[in-house]
């Protein structure tokens, strides 16, 4: 009798019943794994690998020691955080191969391992298998789904403030939009000041930068930031000089008096920009993920309202690849460009690309436009569109917009979790982390 039999009846609660009261195994979690149902499982390669034929006809490979890392028994996982105690350094990879595997009723496949003298009997549940299949084909597969989606449409997708407020479904509605489009405004939201963090902390902590928690942009004739003028504002990213740019900006128009001439705010997906201009400019978009550029923001005596003097710099890529050759992020900002410090080969060609860059974002026709009216939140992703504001004369009016920012991974962590248990389970797209799927 293999030692698999011998086990199947030492407790009576299922295995796939035990990970999910030790709360290591959430069902909502794979609600996109589709088929998980396990037809047939196989040794091969004398036990450093396992092939699993799913009931749709599918195959896949697992390496022994990908699966003895990732064993959910209570000996390699610690219940409710899910943390793996494996010791790596304690399993020699040479010797380490499978003698016995099985899977139960409930899809939950049962594996025993030997490396020398020692054995280990684990289990994994086959919905973590399917979503975490890495067989041939299957990583660029996943690559390729979390592409984003460009349009040509520019009109900003809208959701009510009372509705995202009201139910998780609502507040999953307008991640999904801003997820999957990169903006939405939210309607009818109050005009009062505290209204913008309560939006915000249906998501996460605000993410405090040099400018604060919060911040109020309105016009200051002798303000030394240009956003903090009546002036107009190229399109950009807030902050690329930050290691991990502000992910989510808010918007909370306050106060725009009818008065007021211009101001008009403007956005574009920097993107589906960079997109384009990989298909007609090819050797000047591989001069901008090669040679990188330098961001610098400088308060030391005039801190420009800030509590601290500031100086903040990095040397960063424009454009960000992963390993299959897909852009999963951008930095873009034209007006805080330091001294560039590149090889000086590199420094012409450089300054060509980067201005072909800026000027296919100058020229795009695929803008978003709109007059703000207080009540309307414009929210976006700051690291996939790019925001900007046409200049404006006041005549004795006021425009008063009261920002914030959401960390992007707090971000992303919220709409998977809605996405699992909401939505229906399908991947996300791309939101220019530096995560390389």
């Amino acid at each position: 009798m293999s030692q698999m039999a011998a086990s199947k009846h030492e407790n009576t609660t299922s295995i796939h019943q035990q990970m999910v009261d030790r709360q290591v195994l959430y069902p909502a979690q794979f609600k996109g794994a589709g088929d998980d149902r396990i037809q047939q499982v196989n040794k091969i390669n004398e036990g450093k690998m396992v092939e699993i034929i799913w009931k749709d006809g599918k195959r896949s490979k697992f390496h022994s020691i990908w699966l003895r890392n990732n064993c959910h028994c209570p000996c390699c996982k610690i219940d409710v955080s899910g943390q793996p105690t494996v010791d790596l350094t304690e399993i020699p990879l040479d010797e380490l191969h499978i003698t016995d595997i099985d899977h139960t009723e409930e899809n939950v496949l049962k594996v025993v391992w030997k490396d020398g003298d020692k054995t280990h009997q684990g289990y994994l549940p086959s919905s973590y298998l399917k979503t975490y299949c890495y067989s041939d084909g299957e990583m660029e597969r996943k690559s390729n789904a979390a592409r984003m989606n460009f349009t040509t449409d520019t009109k900003i997708p809208e959701i009510e403030y009372k509705e995202v407020m009201g139910t998780q479904k609502g507040l999953y509605q307008w991640l999904r939009i801003l997820g999957d489009r990169g903006l939405c405004m939210i309607r009818n939201v109050p005009t009062e000041q505290d209204y913008l963090l309560k939006v915000a902390r249906l998501v996460g902590l605000p993410q405090h930068t040099i400018y604060g928690n919060t911040f109020n942009v309105i016009d200051m004739p002798h303000a030394s930031n240009a956003a903090y003028r009546s002036i107009a504002l190229k399109l950009h990213m807030d902050q690329p000089t930050y290691e991990s740019p502000p992910g989510i900006q808010l918007l909370h128009c306050l106060r725009f008096d009818d008065k007021i001439v211009g101001g008009d705010s403007v956005f574009a997906d920097i993107h589906h920009i960079v997109d384009v201009f990989r298909q007609e400019h090819p050797d000047e978009f591989k001069t901008l993920c090669r040679v990188p550029v330098t961001y610098e923001t400088l308060g030391y005596e005039d801190a420009a309202g800030r509590e601290l003097p500031v100086h903040l710099q990095i040397r960063r890529h424009v454009i960000h690849l992963n390993n299959y050759g897909h852009v999963v992020a951008i930095a873009y900002h034209e007006s805080v460009n330091g001294p560039l410090q590149v090889d000086e080969g590199d420094v012409e060609p450089f300054y060509k690309a980067f201005q072909m860059l800026v000027q296919a974002v100058h020229t795009w026709p695929y803008k978003y436009g709109v007059r703000l009216q207080p009540g309307d939140m414009m929210t976006f992703q700051n690291r996939r569109v790019l925001h900007g504001r046409a200049a404006y004369v006041s005549n004795g009016g006021k425009r008063h917009l009261h920002g914030t920012y959401i960390n992007i991974d707090e971000f992303r962590s919220m709409l998977i979790y809605l996405q699992n248990t909401v939505g229906d389970g399908s991947p996300i797209k791309r939101m220019g982390l530096l995560d390389m799927y």
